[in-house]
C-alpha cells in the first residue's frame, strides 16, 4: 500500500511539474499590446505574381528580384477568429492603411482592443499596376513559428494576381483613344455620402449644437474607375434639404487622398438648393481607381419648419456615361445616375412654459441656458412671450441647467436652477419645462410706512393709558389722606 501510495504521489507530482513548464514555455496573449501590420505590395522582376504567400510566418523575410508597388492600400475587415473565407464583407472596413511608399510597403497600428482576425482586401492601387492582391486572412497577433510566443509586430508579403494583358486593339478606335488603356468595358463607378458634427468622424447620423454656432458637414466620396476618361460625363449632384442652408461654391472643397484638385479638374455651381460638381472628364487618369471626396457643410435654418427635432436627411447622386455595354466609343451612349446613402442630422430644443400658481401665462421672465450646474459656461438667454413661452433652439443631446434671471413684476423670482435633459426619442428632439413663480406678500414691508403707523398708533394708546392711571391714582391718594 506504501508503494501504491508513493508512485501515486510521484505521478501526480510528474502531471503538475508537467503543466507547470507547459505553462511556462507558452506565452499569453498580451491583451492590452498594440498590434503593427507591416505589408509589402511586391512584383517579380519578369512581371509575374510573386511566389510568396500572404502572411506566411508572419516575420520579417527578404525577397530578392521584386519590385516595389507605390501607391496601393488595403482594407481591413475584423472577422471571426475561426474564420476561413476571403469573401469581401458587407458593409465599410475597420481599418485603411495608407499607400505604400516607395518600397511597397504600408504599416498599421491596431489598437490592443482591436485585437483579432482580419481580412485584408486591396483598396486602391495606381494605374501602372497590372495585377490585383489577392485577399488574405491574417491573425494579429500572430502566433510565432516556434509556437511558444506572438508576433505583435506582424509582416505580410501577399500574392498579386495578374491580368491578362493580350489585349487586342479597337481597330475601329480613334488615334487618340489607341494608348496604353484598356478598351474594355469598364466597372461602373460608385458613391458614398456620410456626416459629421466636426469633420473628423463621419457617419450615418450627426447631432449638432447648431446653438453654439456649429455646422453639419457632408462628405461626398465618389470612386473613379480605369479608363474614365472615356466618360462623356461625370457629374455629382446633391438637392441639400430645405431646412438646410446650402453652402457657397468658393466653400465646396474637392480632393484625393487629402490633396486638393487643380481647378481646371472640376466645377462647382450652386444655384438654389442644388450644388453641382462637374468633373473635366480627360483630366480624370491621374485618379483612376482612387477615391475622390467632396466636403461642405450647411448651417440648420432654426426658424424653418420641422427644423428643430426631426431628423433631416441628405442622398447625393452620380451621373456618368453608361460604358456597361460599350466601351465609351458610342456617341450615343447613355447617361446612368446612382444614389448615395442617406445619412441624417439633426439638432434639438429646450421649449419652457412660465405661469403662476394658477397656470396664468407670464410674460418678460428672463432665462440663462448654461452647459455646466455651477451655471459658468453660458450658451444662451431667452425670454417668455404673451403665452409664457420661452425657447432654446439648436441643441445636441444632453443635460443642461436653466437659471430664472428676471421675474415678472409682482412676482418672487424662482431660486431653482433646473436641470434639464435632451435627448432624441421617435424622431423629436424637444424637451418642455414648466417654471412656476409665485406672487409677492401682501403684508407691509419692514420699516414702511404701514409699520409706522400702527407703531404710531400703539405708543399713542399706550401714553393715553399711562395718564389715565396715573390720575387714579392721585385721586385714590388724596382720598387715604382725607379719610385719615
Amino acid at each position: 500500500m506504501k508503494i501504491k501510495r508513493f508512485f501515486g504521489v510521484l505521478l501526480a507530482a510528474i502531471i503538475v511539474l508537467g503543466a507547470f513548464a507547459l505553462t511556462a514555455s507558452a506565452e499569453i496573449r498580451d491583451t492590452t499590446k498594440d498590434v503593427t501590420l507591416t505589408i509589402y505590395a511586391l512584383e517579380s522582376e519578369d512581371g509575374s505574381d510573386v511566389k510568396v504567400d500572404s502572411s506566411v510566418t508572419g516575420e520579417q523575410i527578404t525577397l530578392p528580384d521584386k519590385k516595389a508597388i507605390p501607391g496601393v492600400s488595403f482594407a481591413l475587415y475584423k472577422v471571426a477568429d475561426d474564420e476561413t473565407s476571403t469573401q469581401t464583407p458587407e458593409g465599410s472596413p475597420d481599418f485603411t492603411t495608407e499607400l505604400t511608399d516607395e518600397n511597397g510597403c504600408v504599416a498599421i497600428v491596431i489598437p490592443a482592443a482591436s485585437q483579432g482576425r482580419y481580412l485584408v482586401v486591396e483598396d486602391t492601387k495606381p494605374s501602372i499596376a497590372v495585377g490585383s492582391t489577392i485577399p488574405f486572412l491574417v491573425d494579429l497577433p500572430m502566433t510565432a513559428p516556434s509556437g511558444d510566443s506572438f508576433l505583435y509586430e506582424v509582416y505580410a508579403y501577399p500574392k498579386q494576381e495578374l491580368v491578362d494583358e493580350d489585349i487586342p486593339s479597337d481597330t475601329d478606335s480613334e488615334p487618340e483613344d489607341s494608348d496604353d488603356e484598356d478598351t474594355r468595358p469598364v466597372p461602373d463607378p460608385d458613391i458614398h455620402k456620410k456626416v459629421s458634427e466636426d469633420s473628423k468622424k463621419w457617419g450615418d447620423l450627426a447631432n449638432i449644437a447648431s446653438i453654439s454656432g456649429n455646422n453639419a458637414y457632408w462628405k461626398v466620396t465618389v470612386s473613379v474607375p480605369k479608363n474614365a476618361t472615356k466618360f462623356k460625363k461625370f457629374t455629382v449632384t446633391d438637392v441639400i434639404e430645405s431646412r438646410l442652408t446650402a453652402p457657397k461654391a468658393a466653400d465646396v472643397a474637392v480632393s484625393c487622398e487629402g490633396k486638393a484638385l487643380s481647378a481646371s479638374d472640376y466645377k462647382v455651381t450652386v444655384s438654389g438648393q442644388t450644388i453641382t460638381v462637374d468633373f473635366t472628364t480627360s483630366a480624370l487618369r491621374p485618379y483612376f481607381e482612387k477615391k475622390i471626396d467632396i466636403i461642405y457643410e450647411t448651417p440648420i435654418r432654426l426658424s424653418a419648419e420641422k427644423a428643430v427635432g426631426y431628423l433631416i436627411p441628405n442622398t447625393a447622386a452620380l451621373t456618368f456615361t453608361d460604358l456597361s455595354s460599350e466601351p465609351g466609343t458610342d456617341p450615343d451612349s447613355p447617361d446612368k445616375t446612382i444614389e448615395s446613402e442617406t445619412p441624417n442630422v439633426y439638432t434639438g430644443e429646450i421649449k419652457g412654459f412660465k405661469h403662476d400658481g394658477d397656470k396664468k401665462a407670464l410674460a418678460g421672465a428672463e432665462f440663462t441656458l448654461y452647459s455646466d450646474k455651477a451655471c459658468k459656461n453660458k450658451l444662451a438667454a431667452a425670454a417668455s412671450d404673451d403665452s409664457g413661452e420661452f425657447l432654446f433652439k439648436g441643441l445636441k443631446d444632453g443635460t443642461y441647467y436653466l437659471k430664472e434671471t428676471k421675474t415678472p413684476d409682482g412676482y418672487t423670482q424662482n431660486e431653482n436652477v433646473l436641470e434639464v435633459k435632451v435627448k432624441m426619442k421617435d424622431n423629436e428632439a424637444i424637451t418642455t419645462v414648466d417654471v412656476l413663480n409665485v406672487r409677492k406678500s401682501n403684508l407691509p414691508v419692514t420699516g414702511g410706512a404701514g409699520i409706522i403707523g400702527i407703531s404710531a398708533a400703539g405708543l399713542f394708546t399706550a401714553l393715553l393709558g399711562g395718564i389715565v392711571i396715573a390720575i387714579a391714582l392721585k385721586e385714590r391718594r388724596k382720598a387715604l389722606n382725607a379719610s385719615a
